[in-house]
Order: C-alpha cells, then structure tokens, then sequence
C-alpha cells in the first residue's frame, strides 16, 4: 500500500471513530438512547477514541524498508567527496 492511499485510509478510520464517540456522546440528546449516560454510550464513546486514535497512527506511520528509513542508507559509507 503506497502512502497516499494508507493516509486516506487513516483519515476515513479517524473520522469513522470520531462519528461513533460524537454518537456515544450525544446518543440521548439525538433520540438514539435514555436520557441517562450508560454503559452502552461509554462504551461507545471509548471505542469511538480507540478507533480515531488507531486512524491517526496509521496516517502518521511511515514503514521501514528493509531496515533502512527514507532519509537513507543505515550504514556509513566510506567514500569522501574528494575520491573521484
């Protein structure tokens, strides 16, 4: 998966989990539950966060290949800019 499409992904995972703890947050101001904070709703409300926060690490994480991280080789070389 190239890095456009796992921030896209990342972004729809946090604003699916964003929506499920504003649900579980409001669900008895909107009709969906009681009027009393339950433990359906909490339970809501944390899933929603684990979810969003799930979807903000995957936009953020950027996977090392092969051991070596974008900026570059993991080991030093041993030429100098002088060496032709």
């Amino acid at each position: 998966m190239d890095a456009r499409t796992r921030k896209l992904v990342g972004w729809v995972i946090t604003a699916v989990g964003a929506i499920v703890a504003f649900l579980g947050i409001f669900a008895g101001p909107l009709g969906i539950g009681d009027d009393d904070f339950g433990g359906l709703q909490i339970a809501a409300v944390i899933i929603g966060v684990v979810v969003a926060a799930a979807g903000v690490v995957l936009t953020r994480w950027t996977p090392r290949v092969g051991g070596a991280t974008a900026a570059g080789p993991s080991e030093a070389t041993t030429a100098s800019p002088t060496d032709t």
